[in-house]
């Protein structure tokens, strides 16, 4: 209740600005949208956060460019988030080898754009013959691209959220003994 006021004080990576703008559209109510707000609120999929708190908060309908999106993305409402989300769309949508997979999500996680650069045509290649449309291959691609600014894998976002619940449990529950323990 705390975080969904977007009263995150002394919340390990949630006292920003703007994440608390993030917690305050997307009003959390359960451990996965901690992390889903961690890993959104990364240069890659920041863009995402309104989208994320309309669909979480059913002001906006949940839509998918392609049906095997829906099993890799309906967790996060529609939208990717995480590294191992565009592992699992390079390998069902596009035909990659679970190799050619991680060595997408290593162009992403580690911003090689280089690597990114040549997985491109695999990628397309890949979609095309798996009954993908042209425009639909090239949106989900140009959402890889961006993704490579920083986007999270999943355990790195979840961990992060972890530490985050654990201070704000702290805050929430023991006030007085957690600010004093912070600021000294």
């Amino acid at each position: 209740a705390m975080l969904a006021r977007a009263d995150p004080a002394g919340v390990f990576q949630f006292e920003g600005s703007g994440m608390r703008e993030a917690m305050r559209s997307v009003k959390p109510t359960v451990f996965d949208d901690l992390i889903a707000i961690g890993a959104l609120y990364r240069p890659g999929p920041m863009a995402y956060i309104p989208v994320y708190a309309r669909r979480k908060n059913g002001q906006e309908a949940v839509a998918y460019v392609d049906e095997r999106l829906k099993e890799i993305t309906s967790s996060t409402y529609g939208i990717c988030i995480y590294q191992e989300q565009y592992m699992e769309i390079a390998k069902k949508v596009a035909g990659f080898s679970p190799a050619e997979a991680d060595d997408l999500r290593k162009a992403i996680g580690k911003k090689i754009h280089s690597l990114m650069a040549s997985l491109k045509g695999k990628f397309l290649e890949g979609c095309a013959s798996n009954g993908v449309s042209a425009q639909t291959a090239s949106q989900l691609w140009a959402d890889m691209e961006q993704a490579q600014d920083y986007s999270f894998n999943k355990s790195h976002a979840a961990c992060y959220a972890l530490i985050a619940y654990q201070t704000a449990w702290l805050r929430a529950n023991h006030p007085k003994e957690y600010m004093a323990a912070l600021i000294s």
